[in-house]
């Protein structure tokens, strides 16, 4: 009996309900084999907001006891009082698609009943990605951040603003006394533990530290749960490293200029990279045309971001796109190491600045995860002239939410450049 890929069912909207389980539950996996961030959130699910567009997340406050004696010939005892804290949380939709040809390779893929490695390998990544950033701004939003050194901002940490180790030992004191219950442990019953997720440049300046004791994660985790990206513990702290808190250029900037002209996809990389490989398509346009290349070198990693934002990159700004510089041809054109994958408007910023690492101090889950929708993945039919464009898809409404501020902390410190 022919299958849905044999009919041309999979192609349609009308998805077997058995294989829409299925790949959600693929994209589901990959989120938790594949994510950081978003292991450290707390979900809350409410189908119906998916059109109300919020989701009302409430938690009841411990009573206060009265330890007051009473007379033994009391009848009735004032009972204790309960009460609570909400938010109302406004979901949002968030989605991605990936279209190729029936020529191209990933055809071969879906011939061959391999949906499911697409799912997981280029869709699903891409869910991770976005999840995660997500999350990560959501964690950003902390109300009462420190910074490094005499720093007041992420725009005034300087070059030697690095994180201080003794941060971790105060942080974790302040933390305690907060009565912050220990709900990360590395096993049932296993007490109070408070992770560090941050950068692994701060995590190199944490072990090359003169004060260091540094404990890698194999020394002293052979046979408990560890953490994902989980790399070592530090005055009891055990810390988690990730790429997604390093903030590329968006402290101090070094220099800045616009787009001269719009860009599109597949625009601006090199015709040949560090000598070995050519990215793009060949017959993209190999470059980037700007105000003005003075003050940027080879080498340079620079953020392309909207201008209509304002001249500092915000992490909220999903336009943005990071390369490396990696040729000059003129005094008014860059070449990266990869083709631009967003479209740019002329006016647009392209922007060195000082790397912020963000690190987050975490003895409980204070981001609500609110899900109106799954992500789940679709497949629309073919609807151009030639019926050879596939496109799949995932989609999801939901939010990362501030809730529990005072169950973390969020530090800004900037990292050695060795």
């Amino acid at each position: 009996m022919a299958d849905a890929y044999e009919t041309g069912a999979i192609f349609t909207t009308a998805v077997p309900s058995w294989q829409r389980t299925w790949y959600e539950q693929e994209l589901l996996d990959t989120i938790r084999m594949k994510s950081i961030l978003v292991t450290y959130t707390v979900v809350k699910e409410d189908f119906n907001a998916v059109k109300t567009k919020t989701i009302v997340y409430s938690e009841v406050y411990d009573a206060e006891p009265n330890w007051n004696s009473t007379s033994e010939s009391t009848i009735w005892f004032k009972g204790g009082s309960l009460d609570s804290r909400t938010i109302s949380i406004t979901v949002n939709l968030h989605h991605d698609i990936m279209k190729f040809s029936d020529y191209h390779s990933l055809w071969d893929y879906i011939q061959n009943g391999q949906i499911p490695a697409i799912i997981r390998e280029k869709l699903g990544q891409s869910l991770v990605d976005t999840m995660d950033i997500l999350a990560r701004n959501a964690f950003l939003t902390h109300p009462d951040p420190t910074y490094a050194g005499i720093a007041t901002s992420r725009a005034t940490l300087g070059a030697t603003d690095l994180f201080d180790v003794e941060l971790a030992e105060s942080t974790r004191t302040h933390l305690e006394e907060a009565d912050v219950p220990g709900v990360v442990s590395t096993e049932d019953g296993g007490g109070q533990t408070i992770l560090c997720i941050t950068t692994p440049r701060v995590i190199h300046d944490i072990r090359t530290s003169t004060f260091s004791t540094w404990l890698d994660a194999q020394n002293y985790n052979q046979t408990g749960k560890k953490f994902t990206s989980e790399v070592g513990t530090w005055n009891g702290i055990r810390f988690i490293k990730t790429n997604r808190l390093v903030l590329r250029n968006m402290g101090e900037t070094l220099n800045q200029t616009t787009l001269n002209g719009d860009t599109v996809e597949g625009q601006g990389a090199a015709a040949t990279v560090d000598t070995i490989y050519s990215p793009g398509q060949s017959g993209c346009t190999r470059t980037v045309t700007v105000a003005s290349s003075s003050g940027f070198t080879v080498g340079d990693v620079v953020t392309i971001h909207a201008s209509g934002l304002g001249t500092t990159i915000l992490e909220t700004d999903g336009t943005q796109e990071t390369r490396r510089i990696v040729s000059k041809p003129s005094g008014t054109t860059v070449s990266f190491d990869k083709p631009l994958l967003k479209a740019h408007t002329s006016g647009d910023y392209m922007t060195l600045g000082r790397n912020v690492h963000a690190s987050l101090f975490v003895a409980g889950p204070s981001i609500v995860q609110a899900i109106a929708e799954r992500p789940h993945f679709y497949i629309p039919p073919k609807i151009d002239d030639a019926m050879m464009i596939n496109r799949i898809g995932w989609r999801g409404v939901l939010k990362f939410q501030l809730f529990r501020p005072e169950y973390y902390k969020l530090h800004y410190s900037a990292g050695s450049t060795d």
